[in-house]
């Protein structure tokens, strides 16, 4: 079996394995968006837990798990392991979460009228609703797709959250959000994800705007 059957397979074990979660991730989403435009004393703590968790979930379950032993193979060129460093990548982005949103406090968020916040709107759009329509639009069906829980969809779902921060967000905690983004190549030229052009333009384009937002909030 090739990559590209290996890893759609696997996504589909993936899938059918751990649905309630997948629906506990959408719920989550949700909610996190609710407390973003509802602010209260505690909610950005909140909303920051519920990234952390995200991310743990993904570089865990997914990467870690799921997805560890399958090989990589770009370019004529097998890899193994590939799936265990993303995996640290994503347990890496979650306490950084964590850290600065909940034991640090320094992540703060609410939503405003600016063009950053319209824009952190429409990536965060896109993450729960555009991605899996996209792929129902190119021919993938569920459960061979991945929806809001897997990396791809939680990584752009992060960057539009960010872009509603009214607070400096630390710069090194965009950095990984970025490196995934431009990861995202790999499935767009080799599994046909087409939605996840969506993906490397939440990097390319949302981080360098919450790098400029934070000199506005300076």
């Amino acid at each position: 079996m090739g990559f590209v059957e290996d890893f759609f397979v696997t996504m589909q074990t993936y899938n059918e394995t751990i649905l309630p979660i997948t629906l506990i991730a959408y719920l989550l989403g949700i909610f996190a968006i609710y407390l973003c435009a509802n602010r209260s004393r505690r909610s950005s703590k909140v909303v920051s837990l519920i990234l952390a968790f995200l991310w743990f979930w993904s570089g865990i379950v997914f990467h870690i798990v799921f997805y560890g032993p399958v090989n990589v193979e770009i370019l004529g060129q097998t890899m193994s392991g590939v799936w265990y460093g993303s995996g640290v990548l994503f347990l890496v982005q979650g306490l950084l979460f964590l850290v600065l949103g909940v034991g640090k406090s320094s992540l703060s968020f609410g939503l405003t009228e600016d063009a950053y916040s319209i824009t952190g709107a429409i990536v965060v759009t896109y993450a729960l609703m555009l991605y899996p329509l996209i792929g129902l639009l190119t021919g993938f069906n569920y459960p061979r797709y991945p929806l809001f829980g897997a990396p791809c969809p939680v990584n752009i779902f992060s960057v539009g959250v960010l872009l509603w921060a009214d607070r400096k967000v630390p710069s090194y905690a965009a950095i990984i959000p970025l490196i995934w983004s431009v990861m995202g190549l790999m499935p767009v030229l080799v599994l046909s994800v087409w939605a996840d052009i969506g993906l490397i333009l939440s990097g390319i384009i949302g981080v360098p705007l919450i790098l400029f937002h934070n000199r506005k909030l300076d």
